[in-house]
């Protein structure tokens, strides 16, 4: 059963969108925001984690669809990390992926940016899920997306904080009460795998399915879910089919924006997908 608390009161926002985190996955975020903009529909205030922070603040910060996926095929982690000792806390550090993100982003902190964000990520010390909404941006971005074992820790005021995604990876309750209308874009999920080579393999299956089960409460907030659930096969660093992942994200978000009646919150939307995306994703995904 959905918790849809879309009563008679007005709410502050008219769309929300809550973002998953999923590494590479991540893209098909990019597809979701363009699908829903060539809808006809406005997006007012975004929540993210991980990936979907990043994706979130850039396009908070007023980058288009195309300058974001361009940002993510020139600037792939895998390229921009360097080895890292494990007494850091990870096995690389991200300080050149950091210095390009803020380098690219206009905004400064939260209050610079042109639509409210939230973005969520985990206080090691502590424990728990923090959510920040206010300060400096960048270094919030990437505590909600280091991913343990892999990325240092993000030390701010002090404190250790890692992706988000281990407590909320898909941060909808937050927005629920100030939204009429919620969308969650979950770009993360899970199939059957064959057995795991190496370290890294092995690490990145674990945190995955660890992530999966917290988003499964966090849907039912939400008015319209996408689940790009053709990513499914790509890996956390699996930049190389960007095109591919962008497609997915926006071919799922516009099947799941057509089945939603929005005319009943007195909003005109455009019902036309023109992209063709289907037999391109068909073609190039294996079942």
């Amino acid at each position: 059963m959905k918790l849809n608390l879309n009563m008679e009161s007005k709410k502050k926002y008219k769309i929300g969108l809550a973002l998953s985190g999923g590494g590479a996955k991540g893209i098909a975020h990019i597809g979701a925001i363009k699908a829903i903009e060539d809808y006809g529909l406005k997006i007012d205030i975004i929540a993210g984690v991980s990936a979907g922070a990043i994706v979130g603040a850039l396009y908070a910060d007023g980058h288009s669809t195309k300058e974001i996926k361009d940002f993510f095929k020139t600037n792939t982690l895998t390229q921009m990390v360097r080895p890292n000792l494990p007494k850091k806390g990870g096995l690389v550090n991200p300080e050149r992926y950091m210095r390009k993100l803020g380098n690219t982003l206009r905004s400064k902190n939260f209050e610079d940016l042109r639509m409210p964000l939230i973005v969520n990520a985990t206080e090691l010390n502590a424990g728990k899920n923090v959510y920040f909404t206010s300060g400096p941006l960048l270094d919030k971005v990437i505590a909600s997306a280091s991913v343990p074992i892999f990325f240092n820790p993000k030390i701010i005021d002090g404190k250790q904080y890692v992706d988000g995604g281990i407590f909320c990876n898909l941060p909808a309750s937050i927005l629920r009460k100030d939204c009429e209308i919620l969308i969650g874009v979950h770009v993360n999920p899970t199939a059957p795998k064959e057995n795991a080579d190496g370290v890294i393999d092995v690490a990145e299956r674990i945190f995955h399915l660890a992530v999966n089960g917290n988003t499964q409460e966090q849907k039912k907030y939400c008015d319209i879910v996408v689940e790009t659930t053709r990513a499914k096969k790509f890996g956390m660093f699996n930049v190389g089919k960007a095109d591919l992942i962008y497609k997915i994200g926006y071919h799922y978000t516009m099947m799941a924006l057509q089945k939603f009646d929005f005319g009943k919150f007195g909003i005109e939307v455009k019902r036309q997908d023109k992209s063709n995306y289907q037999q391109e994703i068909e073609e190039e995904v294996e079942e």
